[in-house]
Parts: structure tokens; C-alpha cells; sequence
């Protein structure tokens, strides 16, 4: 007698997961569609932050949540000004968290769109962010990718053991974005309201006692468990060639960057993985004219608090360093080169070297 009825349910649930199941699947193409602050709310910060700034020459520090902790705007902007050089220059740091060449590429895209042309690139690299693995794919799945971008990723997400990524994102989109959605419809209908997130990321929380010994050795399994098998390839290889080649083309000058990390994190950093870096940055060098800095080892492991981050003083220390040894001298010599330039007519060419994007011979630069 109660087979009919049995039947009759398993038939009710499989037809409610199926049209739950639709449900989230029509949501995730909508939320393809959503406006950029419920996908990725950092860059919309970002965005919206420097069309406010308006400003005709800026200084984008593009990167991870290590140049969001390390990289002072402030400290940068103070050298500049007491040097004498930028001529009213804005510098912003437009870190985000897992800032790969990924997560910048998207973000430019979104800049240029707007408008925004920074005048000078500084982008964030190491070893482990150009690995022919993707560290952070499971953040790109969630934030950035569409649809197309999905598929074509499946392969990668599944060499990076993500897939449950891809389906969290991509089947539960409504449960994952459910904080986003509830913002925006706060906003829907009350518009005078500014959506909180507009403010953006804080940076990591500064500590000011050094990092123990015993964190610092974490961070060096860690690090060599990263780079395990290490070869430059894959998508974010690919996202940063195409991200030079934009910003060669928009008239910015590119500057590589590799930050400071602690002596254990760099001795992961073994004479292949090593080898293979700093040819890659070399080859940069002669394609895109971007000029890479080594300041790996320029902080002492007690001027930082995590295995990633350094103290407030490390990161004032570091950001002198950048602004004087780096931005001072490149910005000098673009302010003398525009000073002694002829006057060119609306249609003349760009002149190499400042709006056409290559970097003045400054070179790599290591220790000291």
C-alpha cells in the first residue's frame, strides 16, 4: 500500500533538487552579469577609488595582500615629493588578495576600461605565482571567472585538486555570494546607502614583535611544497604577457618587483627554481622593456611579524628603499627626457621610453 506513495516522493525530492539545482545554475549565469563589487569587491575598491582620485599620473602597485602589507603608499609618496620628482604624482596600492598575474590582468582590464591609465606599473612577482600550477585558482573561480572561463580551466582545476571550487562557485553560487547579494539588495533599496564593499580589503593586521624561529621554518616547508616540480607555464605565465603587452600599449612604464620574504622562504628558492625566475624576468626584460628588482633578501628575518608580512617598520623601510632606489631615479630621468623633448605636434609619434612604455636602463638589481 505504501509503494505508491513512496515512489511519489523520491519522485517529489529528485524534482526539487533538480529545480534547485537550476535554479543555482540560472543564478551563476546572472551573477556573471552582477555588477563588479558583488563578484569582486576589492577591485571595485579599487575602481571606484581612483576614478574619485582623478588624477593625471599615477603610481599602481599591483599585487598580493604581501605588497597590501609591505608596500606604504604614504612613505612612497613623502620620498618622491622630498626628492623633487613625479610632479604631483598619485600613489596608490592596488594589492588585492591572491594579486597573482591572474587576478592583476582582470584588474587592468577593468582600469583601462574606466579610463584609468597608470603612468608606472610596479607588479608584485615571485617564483610561486608564475608556477605552471595555479596557487590561486581557486580564487579566480570564484571572483573572476564567467562561464567560458570555466571550461576552459576545468583541466588546470583538476591537476590543482579545485574542482570543488568550480562547484561551489559555479552550482551554489547564491550560497556563496549570499553576503554580496544581501549587501546589494540593502543597496537596491535604500541607494543613498554606500554598499561596505565599496571600502575594500584592510590590510593584514600589523604586529611589531619579530616572527619566531619555528614560523619562519613553517614557512620554508611551506614554500618548498609549493615548489615542488616548479616550471613557469600555464595561466598566470600567460596572464602576464598579455598584462605587459596592455600596459606597454597604454603608454605605462612596468617595473618588476620581487618583495621581501624571510631566509628560510628564499632558500626554498633552490638553484633550478632560482635559474628558471631569473631568466623569465630577464626574458621580460628584452620583450616588454620591464626592468626587474630583486629586494628578496633586503629585509632581516626580525622585520617581519608573519611568514609573509613585514613589521610597520619593515614595510616603511622597504618602501624608502623602492621609492628612492627604484621610482627616484625612473622618474628624474622621464622628468628630464620630457623637459629637453621638442614640441611635438598632436600627431607625432610617441617617444620610447615614456608613453610608449619602456622602462628606462635601470636593470636588475640585487642585495646592498
Amino acid at each position: 500500500m505504501d509503494r505508491p506513495h513512496a515512489h511519489r516522493s523520491r519522485s517529489i525530492l529528485l524534482l526539487a533538487v533538480l529545480v534547485a539545482l537550476a535554479g543555482e545554475l540560472a543564478a551563476g549565469v546572472l551573477l556573471d552579469r552582477a555588477p563588479l563589487h558583488i563578484r569582486f569587491p576589492a577591485a571595485a575598491r579599487i575602481v571606484n577609488s581612483l576614478q574619485r582620485l582623478k588624477s593625471a599620473k599615477n603610481i599602481l602597485f599591483f599585487g598580493s595582500s604581501r605588497f597590501g602589507n609591505d608596500v606604504n603608499a604614504e612613505t612612497v609618496t613623502q620620498e618622491l615629493r622630498a626628492a623633487g620628482v613625479g610632479d604631483g604624482a598619485s600613489v596608490f596600492n592596488a594589492f588585492v588578495t591572491a594579486g597573482d598575474p591572474v587576478a592583476m590582468e582582470f584588474l587592468t582590464d577593468k582600469l583601462l576600461a574606466a579610463d584609468i591609465r597608470p603612468s608606472i606599473a610596479v607588479i608584485e612577482l615571485l617564483p610561486e605565482v608564475l608556477a605552471r600550477r595555479n596557487l590561486w585558482l581557486h580564487f579566480h573561480l570564484a571572483r573572476q571567472f564567467r562561464w567560458p572561463e570555466v571550461w576552459k580551466t576545468l583541466p588546470e582545476a583538476y591537476r590543482s585538486g579545485k574542482l570543488s571550487t568550480v562547484i561551489a562557485a559555479r552550482i551554489m553560487p547564491v550560497y556563496l555570494f549570499r553576503g554580496e547579494l544581501q549587501r546589494w539588495a540593502l543597496q537596491v533599496l535604500n541607494p543613498s546607502s554606500s554598499p561596505s564593499t565599496l571600502e575594500g580589503e584592510n590590510t593584514p593586521p600589523r604586529q611589531q614583535a619579530p616572527v619566531d624561529a619555528d614560523t619562519l621554518q613553517e614557512g620554508a616547508v611551506k614554500a618548498r611544497r609549493i615548489l615542488r616540480d616548479f616550471k613557469i607555464g600555464g595561466l598566470s605565465a600567460q596572464a602576464l604577457e598579455r598584462l605587459l603587452e596592455r600596459l606597454r600599449i597604454s603608454g605605462a612604464i612596468v617595473v618588476l618587483v620581487g618583495p621581501p620574504i624571510t631566509s628560510p622562504y628564499r632558500r626554498a628558492h633552490q638553484a633550478p627554481v632560482e635559474a628558471a625566475f631569473l631568466s623569465y624576468m630577464q626574458r621580460l626584460g628584452e620583450k616588454y622593456g620591464a626592468r626587474f628588482f630583486d629586494y628578496r633578501d633586503r629585509l632581516a628575518d626580525d622585520r617581519f611579524y608573519t611568514r609573509y608580512y613585514a613589521t610597520t617598520d619593515g614595510s616603511v623601510h622597504f618602501s624608502r628603499l623602492l621609492a628612492r632606489e627604484v621610482l627616484v631615479p625612473l622618474l628624474a630621468r622621464t622628468d628630464d627626457e620630457k623637459r629637453s623633448a621638442p614640441e611635438l605636434s598632436p600627431d607625432a609619434p610617441a617617444k620610447p621610453g615614456i608613453a610608449a612604455g619602456v622602462a628606462p636602463e635601470i636593470g636588475p638589481r640585487r642585495g646592498g
